[in-house]
């Protein structure tokens, strides 16, 4: 579940697709904290999506960007990018982050991308190329490490991050009428 770090409380939590205006508009790039240039996925066909709250539904929590891999030899759905955002990150140029917002915000994306696999009928199966550091967090997660720095999260494990995060399924979020 995400968390309030000032409080350690659960907070319910959204998601809602990201397009190409709101990365510029809203600077999801290295210039402004975030670590990857988000331009990236949404102009190579991938779906980002972002995690938010009904605190402030404008401002993302996180962003993950995927797409469909129906390669008959992998049939997953594939991980181009996933990030916290800047208010989120642990650490920010190798210094602990005391002034974190949320919790478990990259343990909610890889619940989400597991979901989506399901719901795109790939079984739960994810892929992703990770940086040695987060070896230790993907595999704490269920992931595999398959070959190089190449990680697969297959339905067993899929299955029991969805329980853990969206027991209900995942919430889209819907402005208020």
């Amino acid at each position: 579940m995400l968390l309030n770090a000032a409080t350690n409380s659960p907070v319910d939590y959204y998601f809602r697709e990201v397009g190409k205006e709101e990365v510029k508009d809203n600077r999801y790039l290295p210039d402004y904290g975030w670590e990857f240039n988000w331009l990236y996925p949404v102009s190579h066909d991938f779906k980002v999506f972002g995690l938010v709250t009904d605190h402030n539904p404008d401002i993302v929590e996180g962003l993950i960007a995927l797409k469909e891999n129906p390669d008959e030899d992998f049939l997953c759905v594939d991980v181009d990018i996933i990030e916290s955002s800047p208010q989120n990150k642990k650490f920010i140029k190798g210094v602990l982050n005391q002034e974190r917002s949320y919790l478990n915000v990259g343990r909610v994306l890889i619940a989400f991308a597991c979901w989506y696999s399901i719901e795109k009928g790939y079984d739960g199966y994810v892929g992703l190329t990770s940086k040695s550091s987060k070896y230790p967090f993907y595999e704490s997660l269920g992931a595999r490490l398959t070959y190089g720095q190449h990680f697969m999260f297959d339905d067993i494990a899929a299955e029991r991050l969805v329980k853990i995060y969206f027991p209900g399924g995942v919430v889209w979020w819907q402005e208020p009428s």
